[in-house]
């Protein structure tokens, strides 16, 4: 397995950092709390009072962004999970409230379905996509980005049932991050067939992205959480100079690179194994153990370190961490609801013990 990131993944990521720290500041996420935020949970039904970056996502999309993710058959450059992880991680680190995750994964189902100009609308910003899980079970699934979107898709084992916003009923709902999201009532449309593994792919990837959104958002708090315990001061010196706080900011950089490592290695391993160089069987089908122990992994990492940091944040802050004027609140908030997205550290350990124990070490080496 090539772990070497390539130079065209290099200026992309290189490329959505620029473009969030230029647009997304804490100006312009104020203006979105004014829309949908805390005081202003009656708004948020359509695009003009919704909490999205419009400006963001229209730089992406006329930099090709989405494009560059998208399969090679709808235009892209195919650049595979880990680009995909990368980006979303600049994406977390300014908190860009954007529809990304959902159009990478429409493009790579529709495509699959053969539903080729809806796949190249959604991966050129011509449609917004909403993608219920798989899983979503219930008369009326949550689906982030739907009260937005052109379009919303849900991948089965039957296949990918494919509806236009206007034919169904979008409830708006209230996340912990006052993120996009609604209750989807309505026929979302019969089954298109997808390939072997395709919905299995999907949820997997799905569960990469919010890893590695998850990533970003920690790896900033502590570098904003960092930089203020070097700025305030107590007792005549700064209060990262105290014990206490510089083991918990060592502990915080600690669980910060596992998130990171766990993270790469999930999205390696689904490359790996769903790329069409693979010869595996897992690549003719659903993801194999090595995929899934490394996806579980992941999240385990991601929700005990977004738990963990989202609350060293707001205790190093002191009373500013829990202040809206100031913008680690956000980071709390956004930690907390990657968290409670994740699932919870405990279902990814049972996720991780289901896979050993059904396969055993699917990394372990054997001479």
């Amino acid at each position: 397995m090539d772990f070497r990131i390539s130079d065209d993944i290099r200026e992309l990521t290189g490329l959505v950092r620029d473009m969030g720290e230029k647009l997304v500041t804490d100006g312009s996420l104020r203006e979105l709390d004014a829309r949908f935020g805390p005081g202003t949970e009656s708004g948020g039904t359509d695009r003009s009072d919704a909490r999205f970056h419009a400006g963001l996502w229209s730089a992406l999309a006329e930099g090709g962004v989405p494009s560059a993710l998208a399969p090679e058959s709808c235009g892209g450059a195919a650049l595979g999970v880990v680009a995909e992880a990368l980006v979303l991680r600049e994406l977390g680190r300014v908190l860009a409230p954007v529809p990304l995750s959902p159009a990478v994964r429409a493009t790579h189902l529709l495509d699959a379905a053969g539903l080729g100009d809806r796949a190249a609308a959604v991966a050129e910003g011509r449609e917004i996509a909403a993608v219920a899980d798989p899983g979503a079970h219930g008369p009326a699934p949550e689906v982030d980005w739907a009260p937005i979107a052109d379009v919303v898709v849900q991948p089965a084992d039957d296949g990918l049932r494919v509806a236009d916003r206007a034919s169904v009923q979008v409830e708006r709902t209230v996340p912990v991050d006052y993120s996009c999201a609604g209750l989807v009532t309505g026929q979302l449309g019969d089954a298109t067939a997808l390939p072997q593994g395709a919905a299995a792919t999907d949820a997997l990837r799905r569960r990469v992205h919010l890893a590695a959104y998850q990533w970003g958002v920690v790896e900033a708090a502590l570098e904003r959480t960092a930089a203020y315990a070097s700025q305030r001061r107590q007792f005549g010196r700064p209060i990262g100079s105290f014990q206490a706080v510089a083991a918990r900011l060592a502990d915080g950089s600690i669980d910060v690179d596992a998130v990171r490592l766990a993270t790469l290695r999930a999205a390696f391993e689904l490359d790996a194994c769903s790329g069409p160089d693979s010869s595996s069987a897992a690549g003719r089908g659903a993801p194999g153990p090595a995929a899934r122990s490394a996806v579980a992994s992941a999240h385990f990492w991601a929700c005990e370190t977004g738990h963990r940091l989202a609350h060293s944040t707001v205790h190093i802050h002191g009373g500013v961490g829990l202040d809206r004027s100031e913008p680690a609140h956000r980071y709390f908030l956004a930690a907390k609801a990657g968290e409670f997205r994740l699932g919870g550290a405990t279902r990814q350990l049972l996720d991780l013990g289901e896979v050993l124990a059904a396969h055993g070490d699917p990394w372990e080496r054997h001479t």
